[in-house]
């Protein structure tokens, strides 16, 4: 979808959510006076807020023009929940109060309003679509899988506006460019797609020359699908192109700034809500069940496999073996308190510290020993990529079932395939 569309959904929304806060007071008859006037202005602060931090972390306005009426309420349903939670979150953490009914009243209005919108920008899109106005004349130049695939993509997505004219293959390995360049001036190519690496460089610079002669696109295509699994990013180093296929979304910055304030955010609201009255209930368990400190500290895998220390619950009986023997069910060294605490992972509370400390993070790959990270490096192909990222308290791996003992090789290449 288009910048300029991005943007026109929007200012939509932001008009039709002030609107919708505007009348939930007009029709409750709550005047803006007073304590009510300041109110309504943090109102419309917090809900402004919220709505561009969605823009900001994720991607309200991902839709295509060929998606069904069901799937964009699925899609953007999703964007009120979680607006929904970010306001109330704010509207609690600042102590504010307002009329359950009013805010009721505010999504009432905004809800319908909102999809009502979106199916009418979608319907006009699609009736855009079908027009002929923005048709883009299209070649492809160059032999194999590749040039079939790309002919086959714009013969199935006709709302892309793409017409196909015809494909010029290789002829004992040169391109026919007197035959190329005779079509486009028949035809108003708009754009030449040349597929490589199957196209001399002599010939390639001459067919760039004569698309910027002709004011005609060329287009680049190089067969990158051994690495579809992977983000791909270009680098220049002076004229040198360079694809960077081991990228990770938190090389953006704005992203590592995203993630560290909702680790922080996170991470100090639990430790005040929770932390600070379960944690010295848990301590007194602990000293009262088995003589040992109350936490337990073990070098772990970090970030860029760097070393730090990783705080928990002290579950078992203080033995030599911590730092080299994983944890087995029925393992003698587990204490009683152990056991309950592994089994509802309460042991693994302390680490919102390390996540204030800036050592791991809500979300990521669980941070193994030393010695087994040691180990599995050398079994397990590309195992050490799960250190790109901070550890984390949580991740993918422990969700879908893949937690505590590794009972073989295989859990845990799962939990790698999971964790990368």
């Amino acid at each position: 979808m288009s910048g300029l569309i991005r943007a026109i959904f929007f200012m939509g929304d932001l008009v039709f959510l002030n609107l919708s806060i505007y009348f939930s007071y007009f029709f409750l008859g709550i005047p803006f006076t007073g304590s009510e006037r300041i109110n309504s202005i943090y109102l419309f602060i917090f809900s402004n807020l919220a709505w561009l931090f969605l823009l900001i972390a994720s991607n309200p306005y991902g839709l295509s023009r060929n998606w069904g009426v069901i799937k964009v309420l699925k899609n953007q349903l999703s964007f009120i929940f979680i607006h929904v939670l970010v306001v109330t979150s704010l509207i609690f953490f600042l102590r504010k109060s307002y009329f359950p009914i009013q805010i009721g009243v505010m999504y009432f209005l905004f809800v319908p309003t909102f999809f009502f919108w979106k199916m009418f920008m979608m319907y006009l899109l699609n009736i855009f679509s079908k027009s002929s106005f923005g048709i883009k004349n299209v070649i492809i130049v160059g032999k194999g899988e590749l040039a079939k695939e790309l002919r086959n993509y714009f013969s199935i997505h006709p709302e892309l506006k793409y017409q196909f004219l015809g494909l010029f293959e290789n002829q004992e390995d040169r391109i026919p460019l007197e035959q190329i360049q005779l079509f486009c001036k028949e035809k108003e190519v708009n754009e030449i797609y040349c597929c490589l690496p199957n196209v001399q460089n002599s010939d390639l610079k001459q067919l760039i020359d004569f698309g910027l002669n002709s004011l005609i696109r060329v287009k680049l295509i190089a067969d990158y699908r051994p690495f579809q699994q992977k983000l791909l990013e270009l680098e220049q180093y002076d004229q040198i192109p360079v694809f960077n296929i081991t990228t990770v979304p938190l090389d953006d910055t704005k992203n590592q700034i995203i993630k560290r304030l909702f680790d922080i955010f996170f991470s100090l609201t639990f430790t005040i809500l929770v932390l600070s009255w379960l944690l010295p209930i848990i301590a007194l368990i602990i000293k009262i069940d088995s003589p040992g400190p109350i936490f337990f500290r073990q070098k772990r895998s970090g970030k860029d496999n760097k070393t730090f220390i990783c705080l928990k619950f002290r579950t078992m009986k203080v033995n030599a073996d911590a730092d080299i023997k994983q944890a087995t069910s029925n393992d003698s060294r587990i204490t009683k308190v152990g056991t309950i605490l592994r089994k509802t992972s309460l042991d693994e509370l302390p680490q919102f510290f390390n996540v204030l400390q800036g050592t791991m993070s809500i979300v990521g790959p669980r941070p193994h020993m030393l010695k087994h990270t040691e180990e599995y490096s050398k079994l397990i192909n590309k195992f050490m990529g799960r250190h790109y990222v901070k550890p984390g308290i949580t991740g993918l791996a422990q969700s879908m079932g893949y937690r505590g003992e590794t009972r073989d090789l295989n859990d845990m290449r799962n939990r790698v395939k999971m964790d990368r």
